[in-house]
């Protein structure tokens, strides 16, 4: 993992995949934001 600017700058040019694609919120149904909302989540 990168510590230093340089190396994150590298690592950033390097990766081909989004830093968000691994995260479960993100494949969640359409309209999941709104009821985890209605559910008091936020």
């Amino acid at each position: 993992d990168a510590t230093t600017l340089p190396e994150i700058i590298q690592e950033m040019l390097l990766t081909k995949t989004s830093e968000r694609q691994g995260r479960l919120i993100d494949h969640d149904q359409a309209g999941s934001m709104e009821e985890k909302k209605k559910e008091g989540y936020f």
